[in-house]
């Protein structure tokens, strides 16, 4: 089998796997989990540490850890994109418009920027877009 057909077929196992109703109920779970902490972020019910803690139990969530900055982003949908345009810098954005600009290199590192429809639950939530539960990222500096 050449490299070409090799490359066809990781393709179509990827593809398989993405459909597959595991998939599917790793999506709804993430989607639950961020609703839930979306939820009582909202209400205060959990601080700062206990919404990190708990954003990072949820196996589809995205980990990020660069320089002095943690990041969590809870049921990451497709579109999403992390990047470091500068030294000490990252941004998120979810391809609608919607991001968050992070001074990873700062100690502790901080939110710089928001952009777009981008809404802060708590001291560390935030929710990029409209309240949907999808790309909930959570901070920990």
């Amino acid at each position: 089998m050449n490299w070409k057909e090799q490359l066809d077929k990781a393709v179509a196992t990827v593809r398989d796997a993405a459909e597959s109703d595991r998939a599917r109920q790793i999506a709804d779970q993430a989607k639950a989990t961020a609703s839930s902490l979306l939820d009582r972020a909202k209400a205060g019910a959990i601080g700062a540490a206990q919404t990190f803690v708990e954003a990072n139990r949820d196996p589809s969530a995205l980990e990020v850890k660069f320089l002095h900055a943690q990041l969590t982003v809870v049921s990451p949908a497709d579109g999403l994109t992390i990047t470091r345009p500068q030294e000490g810098s990252l941004v998120i954005d979810d391809g609608q418009g919607n991001g968050l600009v992070v001074n990873a290199a700062a100690d502790p590192a901080f939110i710089v920027d928001r952009i777009g429809q981008v809404t802060q639950i708590s001291g560390n939530t935030y929710d990029l877009g409209a309240e949907d539960s999808v790309n909930l990222v959570v901070t920990k500096f």
